[in-house]
Order: C-alpha cells, then sequence, then structure tokens
C-alpha cells in the first residue's frame, strides 16, 4: 500500500474559542505553538487535525530529507483530563520528529503561581518520553 504524503505543506491555525486554544503550526517558519485555555465539548474533534498534520508534517520531512529546528511553544491557563491524554499524544509525536533526525526545543509556559500547571508539565514530558534535554519548562507569562 503506497503511502499519501502531502507535496505542499499548510499552514494550520485555528483561532481560539471560550473553551479551545489558539493552534499555529507552521511549517514555513518551524514554529508549533498551542496557547490558551482547552476544554473543547469534543476533544478528539478539536486535536484530530492538529495530530493529523503532525503526521504529514513528518512525512514531509522524511520524503525530502529534511532535518529542522523546530520550536514548540505550549502554555495553558487550563485543560481537563481528556485534553491531557491528548497531550501525550501530540508531544509522544512531537518526539518522533526527533527519531528522523530533526532537532525539537519544547517550551511549556505557566503562570508564574500555577503550580499545578507546572507539575502538569512535567509530567506530560515524562509520560510522553520527551527527552527533558529538549524541553524548558518555565513561568513566563
Amino acid at each position: 500500500m503506497e503511502v499519501q504524503i502531502n507535496t505542499i505543506m499548510k499552514k494550520l491555525h485555528i483561532k481560539p474559542k471560550k473553551d479551545s486554544p489558539e493552534v499555529i503550526l507552521d511549517h514555513s517558519s518551524n514554529l508549533l505553538s498551542i496557547k490558551g485555555i482547552c476544554h473543547p465539548e469534543n476533544v478528539t474533534k478539536f486535536f484530530e487535525p492538529v495530530l493529523f498534520w503532525l503526521d504529514d508534517f513528518k512525512k514531509y520531512l522524511d520524503a525530502n530529507g529534511e532535518k529542522r529546528d523546530i520550536k514548540v511553544v505550549l502554555f495553558f491557563r487550563y485543560f481537563n483530563s481528556a485534553t491531557y491524554k491528548y497531550l501525550i499524544t501530540l508531544l509522544q509525536k512531537i518526539n518522533e520528529l526527533t527519531e528522523i533526525g530533526n532537532s525539537i526545543f519544547v517550551e511549556w509556559h505557566y503562570e508564574e503561581d500555577d503550580e499545578d500547571m507546572l507539575e502538569s508539565g512535567e509530567e506530560l514530558f515524562e509520560f510522553s518520553g520527551l527527552n527533558m534535554p529538549h524541553a524548558c519548562i518555565e513561568s513566563k507569562f
């Protein structure tokens, strides 16, 4: 069975809503960013295009033999338990980009006094298998 590969990558931009974050996945700037509150009514429907885009991006880079420096910025004011499960999958897919030779740097931002979000970031990196030398957890916002 032949694998279908996008020959042209398109930027994915999902505008923020009251219950879902802004998502920017941009292959041209090598930026993957998700910021905001995340408790969408249908978490699967929200994350599906994000995960598909990451799969396509990996196939695109692998098919073209490209190696890139990719920056991932994650900043959540709140997310629910269903989102947590998808964030593990998201970080696993991002980690797969390192397996094909790309350099990844992940920034996990949280509000200064939000110890729960700090701990969530640490747990997510651990559960996803993302190597900590490629990650940074910091209060910046």
